[in-house]
């Protein structure tokens, strides 16, 4: 990419200075048609989620959201009233939902993102990475210093459910009001079946290390995604392109090495299964998330993919770095940018002929 890149530069740097000689360019030559680049915005979106078909929602750096109500057509950015960076979304329905960011930021609407009240997590001095909510009342959020708060109001309240440690929490999820899992730094899983008044940590035989030396050595891979598709079957992912899954309950595991770069977000709807991540690294399952299959050229951008969301086996999107937002309506087989910057834009591709002698 970067040869293409570079040799593009060259090809036109070349052409205007042969214009500049009189070297045989005519005005027709030296037009050049700059490519239609969509954007919703430039910043960087950190999470993206559809609860309704139809209304879907972003939020990322500098406090931006923006909501569409027509499939991903037209966007209207919400006031969040903060500028800090936001980094999940959770809705429950297409009035309720929660949004969570640094220095203990929880944003509440129930006017489907028209006004946004910030609710106090007395966390400011902490980051919620992730939120999970069952229904209007019960939801969790997670973050640094093995943060795990919990509210059982709507968010009216929120409390402490772990002693303050040196670690990070990246990823919550729940299934209902009882069953949550949540995955950390340096392979931390912990599962509650009580709503989160105890964790117990689980250790997949892939993750155990007989001594300290061997955990220096050999250290476990923190981990950055979870889902869990009902209490048995669940998939964790991060670092080492590692992909774990349950089918359970979190009894065994099995290591799905995939090959590839790291792994921020997964999730599985029926038979298919998506999982992104860094330099654009794109992964598609066929069959319930047992087998992968890279997808280098499905989403043409080499730019951080942070969140993958589906509402239904067809109907996706994708977001990450530089105001990414793309949607699949065919299980993730082909894409479509609704915003940010593809290496495939018509306008930057280089002459056929051209091309043909930089792959030579």
């Amino acid at each position: 990419m970067v040869l293409r890149c570079r040799t593009f530069i060259i090809a036109v740097v070349v052409a205007a200075i042969g214009c500049s000689l009189g070297v045989g360019c005519s005005k027709a030559k030296r037009k050049f048609s700059v490519p239609k680049i969509n954007m919703i915005t430039s910043e960087y979106v950190m999470a993206v989620e559809e609860p309704v078909d139809g209304h879907v929602w972003i939020v990322g750096d500098y406090g931006m959201i923006y909501n569409s109500k027509d499939g991903g057509e037209n966007w209207t950015e919400q006031k969040s009233g903060t500028i800090n960076l936001l980094c999940d979304v959770d809705f429950v329905d297409e009035k309720t939902g929660w949004v969570s960011g640094i220095k203990g930021t929880m944003l509440h609407t129930t006017d489907g993102g028209a006004t946004w009240e910030q609710q106090e997590t007395n966390t400011k001095e902490h980051h919620l990475l992730s939120i999970s909510f069952v229904d209007k009342e019960y939801g969790w959020a997670v973050g640094d210093y093995t943060t795990i708060m919990h509210t059982t109001d709507g968010g009216k309240t929120w409390k402490r459910q772990t002693e303050e440690q040196d670690s990070i929490y990246s990823k919550v999820f729940f299934i209902d009001r009882e069953h949550g899992w949540l995955v950390g730094e340096r392979g931390q899983i912990l599962q509650t079946k009580d709503g989160g008044v105890t964790w117990n940590v689980v250790m997949p035989e892939f993750f155990k290390r007989e001594t300290i030396e061997e955990e220096y050595e050999n250290p476990r891979p923190s981990l950055f995604g979870i889902y869990f598709s009902d209490r048995d079957h669940g998939w964790l992912c991060g670092l080492d392109s590692t992909i774990l899954h349950t089918a359970d309950g979190g009894e065994s595991w099995k290591v799905l090495n995939t090959g590839t770069d790291i792994l921020y977000n997964i999730i599985v709807k029926g038979d298919r299964g998506w999982a992104i991540g860094s330099q654009g690294t794109y992964l598609l399952s066929r069959d319930g998330g047992i087998t992968w299959e890279k997808l280098g050229e499905a989403i043409k951008s080499k730019l951080t993919f942070s969140n993958v969301y589906f509402n239904t086996p067809e109907k996706g999107w994708i977001v990450g770095a530089s105001g990414t937002v793309v949607h699949s309506k065919d299980g993730g087989e082909t894409w479509k940018f609704y915003s940010g910057l593809s290496y495939e834009f018509e306008g930057m591709k280089m002459p056929e002929g051209l091309e043909k002698r930089v792959i030579e």
